[in-house]
């Protein structure tokens, strides 16, 4: 086996790769900082869909210098969770975390979304019961934060928010780059490590996987009035030669003349002077 030098960042030490790229400590440090950015998103970031893998597995690509392959693993794996949903009870997956380490995971080791699964699924299931453990624990200091509100203490209650913060970023940074940097060798032993059997395996998994995803989310949003355009959208992807891009711009265009139209609706002179009649009867 020849090993090959390949320079991977500018500023880091030498590297070399067997069947896959050796993760640089610059490279770990930023890829850290995602996935705790993935958790900070509903406290901090509102709610700005930074933890969707699609972003994840584009800020992924970009540290590791393959873009293209970042957004492909990030969109199957984006495919996969679109229907993954927390329901009462129940624990939502980790998506952030799982699609970061994935798609790195997939980079790394020159492989497709197949490797991406190997680690994606087990670490959003990890990270989700680890997140649940780690707000048990922040459940003591809301008591306290409750009783600085109470004394008026403003600040002192935002102190402890923002702890919380550091705390949540400094254990998910940390977890993602000890994986990430000191983890590099078994990663690869690992996926290079598979049967043949494992891999095709993994391969119809990852094309089923998006399929399922879709399915789930349909079984949410699905309603009888939104049969027909399900129907459009279908013919148009399965019998025409447009791109995905042509596609979503044709949805967008129906979505709008249904918004336009029921606007026009609602604004129609019989429409307001129910309402007149309505909140004078009020």
């Amino acid at each position: 086996m020849v090993y090959q030098y390949i320079p991977i960042c500018e500023h880091s030490v030498s590297c070399y790769v067997r069947g896959g790229k050796r993760m640089t400590l610059i490279q770990a440090v930023l890829i850290g900082c995602v996935a705790a950015l993935t958790q900070l998103e509903g406290g901090w970031l509102g709610e700005a869909k930074f933890r969707e893998p699609v972003i994840t597995g584009f800020l992924v690509g970009m540290i590791l210098g393959d873009v293209e392959k970042g957004l492909m693993i990030g969109a199957a794996l984006q495919m996969m969770w679109m229907g993954a949903t927390g329901i009462g009870p129940t624990a939502q997956l980790d998506i952030g975390t799982g699609g970061t380490i994935g798609a790195a995971v997939a980079i790394m080791t020159g492989k497709g979304a197949e490797a991406a699964i190997v680690f994606a699924l087990p670490v959003a299931v990890i990270m989700q019961f680890l997140n649940t453990l780690l707000l048990t624990a922040f459940s003591g200091l809301m008591v306290a934060a409750d009783r600085k509100i109470d004394e008026g203490n403003l600040k002192g209650a935002i102190s402890i928010h923002y702890l919380c913060g550091f705390f949540t970023f400094l254990l998910y940074f940390g977890l993602t780059f000890i994986v990430m940097y000191f983890g590099n060798d078994a990663i690869n032993s690992i996926v290079n490590g598979l049967p043949e059997w494992a891999n095709n395996g993994l391969q119809a998994i990852a094309s089923i996987l998006p399929a399922m995803g879709f399915a789930l989310l349909m079984n949410i949003i699905m309603e009888r009035n939104l049969i027909p355009f399900f129907i459009i959208g279908f013919v148009i992807a399965a019998y025409t030669e447009l791109t995905m891009v042509a596609v979503t711009a044709i949805a967008v265009a129906i979505a709008w003349m249904v918004f336009l139209l029921r606007s026009g609706q609602q604004n129609s002179p019989a429409a307001v002077q129910q309402n007149v009649v309505d909140e004078w009867e009020d």
